[in-house]
């Protein structure tokens, strides 16, 4: 009777251990660190646990009632895993993969991150890369190995002023944005990345597509589009700094603290570096202190996100080039002059860059990210934004005269000579706010998004003179020889389906209406006030095929418009020098700005491409076309600030092939090559010379000529090599000869024909190959620090002396060979 008692009592307890078991786990990272606190939930009876220091948790499992087992904890994707798949493991691994924090998952995932599922060319760079590989490099330096895609510097070290070209389209038609917020100024078009300084530091995960860009990701792009998501959140709290050194006088200081997550709601993250140096060319010096502070908070359907970024920027100019025989010259191709003329082997005429002619200018940006979950399909993105920036540019002016400076009679003035040695201050002032809303619906086939963008932007431009010699009585520090108010109004709308017709056919479409207004206003003496409006229509269609797990195709065409930047209607800065409005002029001498000469380009886009992956290959082979009315091209020459002139032409083609290879033979070495051949040339276009024999305006045919600034060949290779805490990286690229303007071979003829049609008679960029050398090693001494990171970096490995660009007669030097070393403590 005892014996029965005692089994009676126990019973339930002898069941329930029968039809129980513990499961055992352990969560990490990516980085195989344990994730502490993460939540562990059994479904369907809603049991849960948490893990401890060490990532283990421990909890008991009905079989015949519980199912699935969810993992999530904040900042990272959450994992569901059916009970059946894991019963027979004594320690169940879960790996979690980290989210973005800053509520942009509908522009990540709506521009088809899957790379296999893609309706176009796309590029990305993760943060474990960006990690790896970043040390003193720009955006356009870092990006710059990716397939179509070269860079230049115009002071040679890659510090300071660069510039970006994809598939043969200068930046200003590739539209940049940080965090869905265009970066593109909007008068101008450019993007000036000094003005983001260490910006990679702070950055999660970048998005580099190729050709006609999509509206998702911001303005309308021609050339291509590139998405910076920037977060640094982690999960507990960190803390960093860093010292670099290297040739030229080059440092690098920098501190970041990260909070983790506090009261699991909260994450805070705060960054301050600087970037000094003395330059490779003479007095391209800079001074970049930047700064990045960014909170999010956490709730059960929102998240928020706050980012104050920028930096104060401090530089020396140098956006003049070189005379080609210079660039082989160890001694000349350092120089930096403000104007400057030569014959074939020697300079006959120079003017060195002076020590006043430098910039400053600072330019933070507020973004304020929001993420709200209205249903389980449901999800609207918000970003509002402010951009506020001031600053100046000093340059050399000795050259001017008093008309140019306005100094006569007519304005008050009593000149007895013109001024000597004149300082130019060139004065901007810029502000910029929008909102930019997009919400997305997850329907069964796919995903529908919905988005808008609002951006007003305003300006004030102004030129004075900072020093001269000889100046009339009466001059003020306030005196402003050209002054005028630009602005821009910018309204967007877009919607994007992907739909999936079935396992192997998905398709995308868009539609996007652009409507932009340019404004310039209250301009002092000439008063020509005016806007110019337009409006764009531009459609996209896609498609992807998946043969099967391993290959997938896809195809794309889309049609796209773009406005002209607004010094293509008027340079208002030089309208003392005699530049006048690009208008339709009226009889009585009038302009009628509503008929601008300068047209938008417009351009049909198509893509087909093929993909294959397996565990240890990854390949990409893409033909591209892009047929152009009216492209707006440089002609080889720079204005008075060092900047392209463009123009139009009746049409142009570009097309080319792209082919990417990733492989891993081994574990430890990760081999990553591709090549871009291609053809970019006018169609039907001309230029317009004065004959100096005559007087007369001589049209020049341009028809078969190659476009400038683009090789015909670009090849990339890489060898990263890795092995426990050591890494090494070894990567060239190859360009072959390109050209500085559009005369391509029929410069000479031109020059046989009119002596004066350009001051130059090489417009070849040639071929150059260069390769970078990158050493890293991790370790660490507890409790002092986590983890401490060396670099050694060698820059232009075989010491190449080459031109990295051209336009018309000015070439822009690469860096000699030159090295940089790094240490990183993270506590």
């Amino acid at each position: 009777m005892k014996k029965f008692f005692i089994i009676l009592v126990f019973l339930p307890f002898i069941i329930f251990g029968q039809n129980n078991f513990k499961l055992k786990g352990v969560v990490t990272n990516s980085e195989q660190l344990p994730l502490q606190f993460a939540n562990i939930i059994l479904e369907p009876s809603n049991k849960g646990t948490t893990t401890d220091k060490n990532g283990l948790f421990e909890i008991s499992i009905s079989k015949d009632s519980d199912s699935l087992l969810i993992v999530s904890f904040i900042g990272y994707e959450q994992k569901r895993i059916l009970i059946d798949s894991i019963k027979n493991y004594n320690m169940v691994p879960i790996k979690m993969t980290k989210k973005l924090l800053n509520s942009q998952t509908i522009l990540v995932e709506g521009i088809n991150a899957k790379k296999y599922e893609q309706t176009f060319t796309l590029s990305t760079l993760d943060k474990q890369r960006l990690s790896k590989n970043y040390t003193l490099q720009d955006v356009p330096e870092m990006i710059s190995n990716l397939p179509s895609t070269m860079f230049y510097s115009e002071g040679g070290s890659g510090i300071g002023y660069n510039y970006l070209n994809i598939r043969g389209f200068d930046q200003r038609r590739i539209s940049v944005s940080v965090n869905g917020i265009p970066q593109n100024e909007p008068e101008d078009h450019n993007v000036y990345w000094l003005d983001m300084p260490d910006i990679l530091a702070n950055t999660e995960l970048i998005q580099i597509q190729r050709g006609a860009g999509s509206g998702i990701s911001g303005y309308p792009s021609i050339g291509g589009s590139i998405n910076i998501i920037t977060s640094n959140f982690s999960e507990r709290p960190v803390s960093s700094v860093l010292f670099g050194i290297g040739d030229y006088n080059t440092r690098k200081y920098g501190v970041s603290v990260g909070s983790g997550i506090v009261d699991n709601k909260y994450s805070y993250y705060f960054s301050l570096s600087n970037v000094l140096t003395s330059g490779y060319r003479d007095n391209s010096w800079a001074d970049f202190k930047s700064f990045y502070l960014s909170a999010v908070r956490f709730d059960d359907k929102v998240t928020t996100q706050i980012n104050i970024y920028g930096g104060l920027v401090k530089d020396g100019l140098a956006y003049t080039g070189l005379p080609k025989f210079a660039i082989t010259d160890k001694n000349l191709r350092r120089m930096n002059h403000s104007y400057w003329s030569a014959s074939e082997t020697e300079y006959s005429y120079e003017l060195f860059r002076r020590p006043e002619e430098k910039e400053e200018f600072f330019q933070p940006h507020f973004e304020i990210l929001n993420e709200i979950n209205l249903t389980n399909n449901i999800t609207l993105n918000s970003a509002l934004f402010l951009i506020i920036g001031n600053g100046y540019f000093d340059y050399d002016a000795s050259w001017a005269d008093s008309s140019y400076f306005r100094l006569t009679y007519n304005n008050g003035f009593n000149p007895t000579s013109n001024p000597g040695n004149a300082i130019i201050r060139a004065m901007v002032e810029n502000k910029q706010w929008g909102w930019i809303p997009r919400i997305s619906y997850k329907h069964p086939n796919g995903e529908l998004i919905v988005g808008a963008e609002v951006r007003i932007h305003r300006s004030i431009h102004w030129g004075s003179i900072n020093y001269a010699e000889n100046l009339p009585l009466g001059v003020s520090p306030n005196f402003r020889y050209y002054y005028y108010e630009g602005g821009k109004d910018i309204y967007n709308l877009f919607i994007n389906e992907n739909y999936k017709i079935n396992d192997k056919l998905r398709i995308a479409g868009e539609i996007q209406l652009a409507y932009n207004k340019y404004l310039l206003f209250n301009e002092k003496y000439q008063n020509n006030d005016f806007e110019v409006k337009n409006l764009f229509l531009n459609p996209r269609f896609g498609l992807n095929y998946k043969f099967n797990s391993n290959i997938s195709s896809y195809f794309s065409i889309a049609y796209v418009s773009r406005e002209p930047r607004l010094k293509n209607y008027y340079d208002a800065a030089e309208s003392s020098g005699g530049t006048l409005p690009q208008f339709e002029q009226n009889n009585d001498g009038s302009y009628n700005y509503n008929n601008p000469l300068v047209k938008p380009e417009k351009m049909l886009s198509l893509d087909l491409g093929v993909n294959y992956k397996n565990d240890l290959n990854d390949l990409g082979l893409n033909f591209y076309f892009m047929q152009f009315n009216d492209e707006i091209i440089s002609n080889g020459q720079l204005d008075r600030f060092g900047q392209p002139i463009t123009g139009n032409m009746n049409k142009t083609l570009h097309y080319g092939i792209e082919f990417s290879v990733v492989t891993k033979p081994y574990s430890f070495i990760e081999i990553i090559g591709n090549i871009n051949v291609n053809k970019n040339y006018i169609s039907e276009g001309f230029s317009y010379i004065e004959d100096p024999n005559t007087g007369e305006i001589v049209k020049q045919d341009l028809s078969e000529n190659l476009i400038g600034g683009f090789p015909n060949v670009l090849l990339n290779a890489a060898i990263n090599f890795s092995y426990e805490k050591f890494s090494l990286q070894l990567n060239g690229k190859y360009l072959g000869k390109f050209y500085s303007d559009n005369y391509y071979t029929n410069l000479q003829k031109y020059l046989q024909n009119y002596p004066n049609f350009v001051d130059y008679s090489d417009n070849v960029i040639d071929s150059y190959f260069v390769a970078n050398l990158q050493l890293s090693y991790d370790f660490s001494i507890l409790p002092i620090s986590e983890n401490i990171k060396l670099t050694f970096q060698v820059n232009n490995l075989f010491d190449k002396l080459y031109a990295s660009y051209a336009y018309g007669k000015e070439f822009f030097p690469g860096a000699e060979r030159n090295i940089y070393f790094a240490t990183k403590v993270e506590f």
